[in-house]
C-alpha cells in the first residue's frame, strides 16, 4: 500500500504547471474579437447583392493599426460562398471545410474538401483554392478533378474566372468524349 501511495504522489508531482507557465501560454494564444456561429453575410455594391457567404463558424481577429486596420477572418466547420448573386440565383457556388478571408479585398483561401460548381453544372474538386473578387478569378497549384457532362478531367493546377466559366487546367490528363467521335 505504501508503494502505491508513493507512486501516486510521484505521478501527480510531475504534472503541475506554475502560474508563470500558464500565463505565458495564455499570452501567446489569440482570442478572437468576434465569433459568429451559423452566420450569413451579404456583400453588395450599390444596393445589389454580389456575393453571399454562409459560414458554420466565423472567427474575426483585429489586426494592423489605426491607420491601416487589417482583420483576420477564419471560417471553420464548413462554408458556402454564392458568387455573383444571392443564395437563390448565382453564377457559381464554392464550398469547403475551412477558409481564411481578407474581407477588405474580398480574397478567400479555401482548404479541405473544396468544391466549386458553375451554372453549367461543371464541378471542380481540389484541396486548396484561392478566390479573388478584385481580380475576378480563382486559381490553385494543387491537383484538381473537374467533372463535366463530357467526362472527367484531372490536372495539376487551374486558373479560371471567378464564375468558373472559362478555365484552364495547367497540366491536364483524363478522358473526354469529343463531338463526332462517339461512334468510333
Amino acid at each position: 500500500m505504501l508503494i502505491l501511495a508513493v507512486g501516486v504522489v510521484f505521478f501527480f508531482s510531475g504534472c503541475s504547471n506554475s502560474n508563470a507557465e500558464i500565463s505565458d501560454v495564455q499570452a501567446t494564444e489569440s482570442v478572437p474579437e468576434q465569433v459568429i456561429i451559423n452566420g450569413t453575410f451579404q456583400y453588395s455594391e450599390r444596393g445589389k447583392i454580389m456575393h453571399v457567404l454562409r459560414a458554420a463558424e466565423l472567427r474575426r481577429e483585429e489586426g494592423g493599426n489605426a491607420e491601416s486596420p487589417e482583420d483576420l477572418v477564419e471560417v471553420r466547420n464548413g462554408f458556402e460562398l454564392f458568387i455573383d448573386g444571392n443564395i437563390a440565383e448565382h453564377a457559381a457556388h464554392l464550398s469547403a471545410e475551412w477558409a481564411s478571408m481578407d474581407e477588405k479585398n474580398l480574397r478567400l483561401v479555401a482548404r479541405h474538401g473544396v468544391v466549386l460548381k458553375n451554372i453549367e453544372g461543371d464541378i471542380l474538386e481540389t484541396e486548396y483554392l484561392v478566390w479573388s473578387e478584385d481580380s475576378d478569378r480563382v486559381w490553385t497549384p494543387r491537383p484538381v478533378t473537374i467533372r463535366t457532362a463530357q467526362g472527367v478531367i484531372y490536372g495539376e493546377g487551374l486558373e479560371s474566372d471567378a464564375r468558373f466559366e472559362a478555365y484552364r487546367i495547367l497540366k491536364p490528363r483524363g478522358e473526354m468524349i469529343l463531338e463526332g467521335t462517339e461512334n468510333l
